[in-house]
């Protein structure tokens, strides 16, 4: 690279790819004029494992294979390509390259210097961020698109300067109902003599006033306080705040200074102060879900939700707040549906299993159904509310399940039916083909009788032993994830191709089944999301917390790009082409590929198990 057209030309190839593209052209120049190009024929070593590193590589052409060299046996563990860099992971901690890498064909390479590399390109956050995604999974994964994100705004910030409409209980109906028609509030909190709040009163605590038909306004509003008002601490997220309001099913929330009713009083935020922040109003959404009168409605509003999701999607992180977002909306279309098609004389607990029971349905998937019967019931009658009330949501415009294993009469059973099945699938896992039933282990009560739920719970929770959990490990490695991306194809560890990523499948899948696997181990599986597994293990295993948390990081990855590619695309995002994902996408899924084989290989070798 003697020549000033030769930097230039080098340049004008690196500006192709990241991290590069985020450079200034006079930093990218500098860069390529301190470079050297390296040509290398097929089966020759370009880096060897071990050696001490102070280069960087691009490959330029051609295809560059990583191997592990430690063992008797060499093992492949990535492919690379024009783009891709070599000798990266030095910035990451490492002392020494940490593979071997060979020419597969004919290779090109760009040679730069690492102390060069490190001050021209790793002075830029997204060059930075670009590097680190070699080394490590984290959820601050960001997409390229520049919406804000609510995670960073606070509800503080959104009431900041607004005026707090308040009361104290003493006020009469009239004088409060005047106030909030004179400032046009939407909500007024109530305060007690200590400035505490004891209620939050909206028009809708006015119109149940009316319906009671007492109708004396000179009344003090305190007759109209049925208990605490739901409250948030002030330095919480909006994303928080929506999803209190929505548990609470209220439009308004009295931020305090702990989080509590009785803390310091900061303010009052509504869902119109939430919907100036969103552009949209979700707890709105939820609100026309309980009053919508036909299917009609609510298949609308399942895309406004999905839609909404999809905006938000603004990190693997806020793959988080919005699983609980349309979990939450999941919930409340199915029991709208009960509400319009089930008699009220049933006796029965509704749920949900697999990834709608984990609370990790994102995209437009039909969340499974499953009913608890109290013992006694008329089966035929409750088959048929039961079918009844799929035909309907199946109306709402979900996508075809693919957690269902078994035909739709299974999933309405008594509750002595329901404890059988777990007793069975418990002691004879292998003969009772419980790999069908795991989704079911992930059930979590929607509506109707609690209890009925807590019986199958504990009758799980007793059940569970060392013998269970020794099949239940074992067949976490029925799945493996790929080894890496190459162009536009998926390479699996025997270096086959294929052209679709099966996200659900090879990524995600593995995930879930570990996370199972320890929940079941803590005695507290069903209910629960994979994150809160992953959690109950650290605390099972605190020496290997550092896996489990990688896990976590790896798991919200792959919800964010299954949601974020399954909405966009109008499918459930369960197997997608890798075009569709960047190279960024790709590269911090190969090292999420390594994490998840990781935790495989750890909860397969059982030795877990002799320290619990």
């Amino acid at each position: 690279m003697e020549t000033a057209a030769i930097s230039h030309r080098v340049a004008d190839f690196l500006k192709q790819y990241p991290p590069f593209q985020a450079m200034e052209d006079g930093d990218l120049l500098n860069l390529a004029r301190g470079g050297r190009v390296r040509f290398f024929e097929a089966n020759e070593y370009i880096l060897w494992q071990g050696a001490s590193r102070h280069q960087v590589f691009v490959i330029q052409q051609g295809t560059v294979s990583l191997w592990d060299e430690q063992g008797a046996d060499a093992k492949l563990c990535d492919v690379r390509g024009a783009g891709d860099l070599l000798g990266i992971d030095q910035f990451n901690d490492s002392r020494s390259y940490l593979f071997s890498a060979r020419s597969a064909s004919d290779v090109l390479v760009y040679v730069f210097p690492a102390d060069e590399f490190a001050n021209l390109v790793l002075k830029y956050p997204y060059a930075k961020k670009f590097v680190a995604a070699y080394g490590s999974v984290t959820a601050e994964y960001r997409s390229s698109e520049e919406w804000r994100d609510p995670d960073n705004v606070f509800l503080h910030s959104v009431v900041a300067g607004k005026k707090l409409s308040a009361c104290d209980g003493r006020s009469s109906i009239r004088e409060v109902a005047r106030q909030m028609l004179a400032t046009g509030a939407d909500a007024v909190v109530v305060l007690d003599s200590e400035q505490r709040a004891q209620a939050i009163l909206t028009p809708m605590s006015f119109l149940e006033w009316i319906e009671k038909g007492t109708l004396d306004a000179r009344e003090p509003v305190a007759t109209l306080i049925a208990g605490a008002p739901p409250s948030i601490a002030a330095d919480l997220s909006v994303t928080h705040g929506v999803l209190a309001m929505a548990a609470a099913n209220e439009c308004a929330l009295v931020l305090t200074s702990d989080g509590t009713s009785s803390g310091r009083v900061h303010g009052l935020v509504t869902s119109q102060d939430l919907g100036q922040v969103f552009g949209d109003q979700p707890v709105e959404i939820l609100r026309e879900i309980r009053c919508a009168t036909d299917t009609a409605a609510l298949r609308q509003l399942n895309h406004r939700a999905r839609a909404f999701a999809l905006r938000y999607l603004t990190s693997a992180s806020s793959s988080d707040w919005l699983a609980g977002f349309t979990s939450t909306i999941d919930a409340n279309i199915l029991r709208k549906i009960i509400a319009m098609e089930a008699p009220t004389e049933l006796r029965a607990c509704w749920c949900f299993s697999g990834s709608s029971g984990r609370g990790e349905s994102l995209t437009r998937l039909a969340p499974t159904v499953a009913m608890i019967m109290e013992d006694g019931q008329d089966p035929a009658a409750s088959l048929d509310t039961y079918q009844r009330v799929l035909n309907l949501l199946g109306e709402c415009d979900y996508l075809p399940t693919t957690d269902r294993h078994f035909e739709a009469a299974f999933y309405s059973a008594t509750l002595a039916e329901w404890k059988e099945r777990y007793f069975n699938w418990v002691r004879a896992p292998v003969f009772n083909k419980m790999y069908l039933a795991r989704p079911l282990f992930d059930l979590r009560p929607i509506h109707g009788l609690e209890s009925l739920w807590k019986d199958v719970e504990d009758a799980v929770t007793s059940a569970v032993n060392r013998e269970f959990l020794f099949v239940l490990a074992n067949d976490c490695l029925a799945s493996l994830p790929p080894l890496t991306f190459f162009q536009n194809a998926v390479v699996d560890e025997t270096g086959a191709e294929t052209s679709i990523f099966r996200l659900e499948h090879s990524a995600l899948g593995p995930l879930v089944d570990v996370g199972r696997v320890f929940g079941m181990a803590a005695r507290n599986v069903m209910g629960r999301s994979t994150l809160e597994r992953f959690a109950m293990a650290r605390t099972l295993l605190p020496d290997h917390a550092s896996i489990f948390r990688e896990a976590s990081e790896m798991l919200r990855i792959v919800l964010w790009l299954q949601a974020r590619v399954g909405i966009s695309q109008g499918t459930s995002g369960s197997e997608l082409p890798p075009a569709l994902l960047s190279r960024y996408d790709r590269q911090i899924l190969r090292t999420g590929f390594r994490s998840i084989l990781r935790l495989l290989e750890f909860t397969a070798d059982l030795q877990w198990l002799n320290t619990l």
